[in-house]
């Protein structure tokens, strides 16, 4: 049993004994993930509204999941096949003499 804890016109956060559960009001049974905080599914539902691609690749993944929409799901494949490269600055920590 899950106790409602947020919901507008296209998400739901539920809360269960092992975690909360977001899921997407207009999409099928699949479109739903788990998380074990709340922040975390505010976060997800924040990023998919405004439609910015997440840089943790556990989060790209749970969006892949639970939106439907096209566009942006599109942008999200493109962003995991690209992959990120960060800058690294190599002198980080040299010691002159």
């Amino acid at each position: 049993m899950a106790l409602v804890v947020y919901k507008d016109k296209k998400y739901t956060v539920k809360k269960n004994r092992y975690g909360f559960i977001l899921c997407n009001n207009h999409g099928d049974y699949d479109n739903h993930g788990h998380f074990k905080r709340f922040n975390t599914c505010m976060l997800l539902i924040g990023l998919m509204e405004s439609n910015v691609v997440p840089d943790s690749e556990y989060l790209r993944q749970s969006v892949l999941r639970i939106s439907i929409d096209e566009k942006y799901l599109n942008k999200v494949k493109t962003k995991m096949d690209k992959g990120t490269k960060k800058y690294i600055n190599i002198n980080k920590g040299v010691k002159r003499k």
